[in-house]
């Protein structure tokens, strides 16, 4: 178990960062090699069979098919060559050999490889068994993959052989095969830059998705960081509840108690302790706002929605804490310069008072003696009005700001941390938002925007 609670935790949008882009990556490269692969055999066997088709035309045409089965025949023989002649003379051809029944050379456009027969040739078995075989290699003066390559010149380097087998009409018999080495320059061309076309198409669209993707998870992400967040809120909020109905009950009798004693001690002729009656009481006050707060931030009724002026609310709170303000010092002000006579927003006056309590009691507290607080009221963006409330006390730090909206975390001594997560939850309910501009060492500036009615 500890190790679970102390496990790193899983970084969505990282892993997906990284391990997704070679994934897609890999994807892509794999489905453009076979896509290419495939159409590059395609290309190369509807060239073969173009290449059978004409060589059948030809023997059948002048009569020396026949010379593949009877190679002694001199008539044969000459036809033969005179065919032989066009096979020479096809485009791209590199070299062609007529191959007789037996797996010999009887006929070739290099002569040195007549009557020699080469083994292991699996190619030709294939085109003895009827099947018309085509290979695509590459050849150099280090490698040559057969014994029957010798004497192609190397300079070629990228050539195409193809097995033709060739059957006598009506019985089908294979009687033979032609082999053609072939270096289709054109074709070979239009396969490299279908290739090229293939493999950008693939990349293309590997980046397309990868964005889309990545655009989805950080959404994704995003959602579900706010929605971790909400539940950890809503498990503070049930605990805030229990810890809350349990002090309330228990403190609540007691302090109304020490107040009561207090204010009698006051009124007492006899003995002079009203400094130390006062103290209680101030301390009786802050622990009961404190209980309020708590009751407050954990309460789930419904707010009371309706038209309110925020020209006459910030007034109120304004008369509510200049007193304060003064005493400790402070000044405080409020400018209505951007505002028209009657800015109105749907809200709960109760509660959106509460907030602007809160924040303005934040801002006396950040405060020295002599510090001034400001608040305005302004037009905002979309039909929304904006409360600023700035005051010139010490700032937020970068790491504080961060959680200045969790609960009960608080950067004062005396503190119970529910004061900006109390204003932002209640103006949340009235669709607005509650943000911080601040710059450590000159203040805070806290941002309300709520729509206008």
């Amino acid at each position: 178990m500890q190790a679970d609670d102390h496990a790193k935790p899983f970084n969505l949008l990282r892993w997906f960062g990284w391990l997704s882009p070679l994934l897609i990556a890999g994807t892509a490269l794999i489905n453009a090699w076979l896509i290419s692969s495939f159409l590059n055999n395609q290309l190369f066997q509807r060239e073969a069979h173009i290449t059978r088709d004409f060589v059948h035309n030809i023997l059948i045409a002048d009569g020396s098919l026949e010379y593949l089965s009877r190679p002694d025949d001199p008539e044969l023989k000459q036809r033969f060559r005179n065919t032989a002649e066009h096979l020479g003379n096809m485009r791209d051809a590199l070299r062609s050999n007529v191959f007789g029944s037996n797996g010999t050379i009887i006929w070739s456009s290099d002569k040195s490889l007549v009557g020699q027969r080469f083994p292991d040739n699996d190619e030709l078995e294939e085109a003895m068994r009827g099947q018309l075989v085509v290979h695509a290699g590459q050849i150099s003066e280090e490698h040559r993959e057969k014994p029957e390559h010798v004497g192609l010149d190397p300079s070629i380097r990228f050539f195409v052989e193809s097995y033709i087998p060739v059957m006598r009409p009506g019985s089908g018999e294979v009687i033979g095969a032609i082999e053609l080495y072939k270096a289709p320059l054109a074709l070979t061309e239009a396969i490299q830059a279908g290739r090229r076309q293939v493999l950008l198409t693939a990349l293309g669209s590997a980046l397309a998705l990868y964005l889309g993707l990545y655009w989805l998870i950080r959404r994704a992400d995003s959602t579900i960081k706010r929605q971790h967040l909400r539940l950890v809120d809503a498990e503070t909020l049930a605990v805030v509840g229990e810890l809350t109905s349990s002090v309330a009950h228990n403190l609540r009798n007691p302090l109304s108690s020490i107040r009561s004693a207090a204010e009698l001690a006051l009124e007492s002729p006899t003995e002079d302790c009203s400094e130390e009656a006062r103290d209680i009481i101030r301390e009786v006050d802050r622990i009961s706002d404190r209980i309020s707060e708590l009751l407050a931030f954990s309460a789930k009724h419904s707010p009371q929605s309706g038209p309110v002026d925020l020209r006459g609310l910030l007034g109120e709170c304004l008369a509510d804490h200049a007193p304060a303000f003064a005493r400790r010092g402070q000044h405080l002000e409020l400018d209505l310069t951007g505002a028209p006579p009657n800015p109105l927003v749907e809200a709960d006056t109760a509660l959106l008072r509460q907030a602007l309590h809160s924040l303005l009691a934040n801002a006396g507290e950040a405060m020295d003696e002599g510090g001034r607080c400001a608040m305005r009221l302004l037009p905002a963006a979309g039909d929304n009005w904006r409360i600023e409330i700035a005051d010139n006390g010490s700032g937020v730090t970068p790491e504080a700001r961060q959680q200045m909206f969790r609960p009960f975390f608080t950067t004062k001594p005396k503190g119970l941390g529910l004061g900006l997560p109390l204003a932002r939850r209640i103006v949340e309910r009235f669709d607005g938002t509650l943000s911080l501009a601040d710059q450590p060492g000159a203040g805070t500036v806290v941002h309300i925007t709520l729509p206008a009615r």
